[in-house]
């Protein structure tokens, strides 16, 4: 036996109007901004630093508009270089000629190449990062953490904090200019 749902205008309407507004609401989150909820403790004290039982992670805006526009010091969202699907929130260290010293090693310098970053967590013992999959490409930026918006307590822009100056060595040439661009 079929069964017909009858819908009133009013509820034909409603529909219609929702289904114009999705593609704007899909677009805005795509490319202009989002939010997100932080899980894990890889940037505490920055983000998650305050853990309760009730408490999965904070909550961030992040700007994709200006995914690219980041700088030595910035919170980014990238997608992982290890694990397909997973999503990593780190803080840039260096930038494209830049050389860093990692974490733990012998003290050797590498090069970030170009079109590459190195990201690390601020909580450098629990975090999985450039000092573990090496430098990153820029393509898996997908956007810049713009702020913290809960806990209400802690709500408000992310700090760009600059990279340690015992452990980075900034590129003399603006990013336009590196490798002969």
């Amino acid at each position: 036996m079929t069964q017909v749902l009858i819908l009133s205008e009013r509820s034909k309407r409603f529909f219609l109007d929702v289904a114009r507004w999705v593609p704007v609401v899909l677009a805005v989150q795509e490319y202009v901004g989002t939010v997100r909820q932080t899980e894990g403790r890889s940037m505490q004290p920055t983000m998650n630093s305050t853990r309760a039982w009730w408490r999965i992670g904070d909550l961030l805006l992040l700007d994709r508009w200006h995914a690219r526009s980041y700088e030595r010091g910035d919170v980014v969202e990238l997608l992982s270089p290890c694990e397909v699907g997973d999503v990593l929130i780190k803080r840039v260290i260096g930038v494209e000629g830049d050389l860093v010293r990692p974490r733990c090693g012998d003290g050797s310098l590498v090069r970030v190449p170009r079109g590459h970053v190195w990201v690390e967590g601020d909580n450098g013992p629990l975090s999985h990062d450039s000092n573990a999959f090496g430098c990153v490409p820029a393509g898996l930026v997908q956007s810049r953490v713009a702020a913290k918006i809960l806990p209400l307590s802690e709500a408000g822009a992310i700090e760009c904090r600059p990279p340690p100056r015992d452990r980075v060595i900034p590129s003399r040439y603006p990013r336009a200019m590196r490798y002969g661009d």
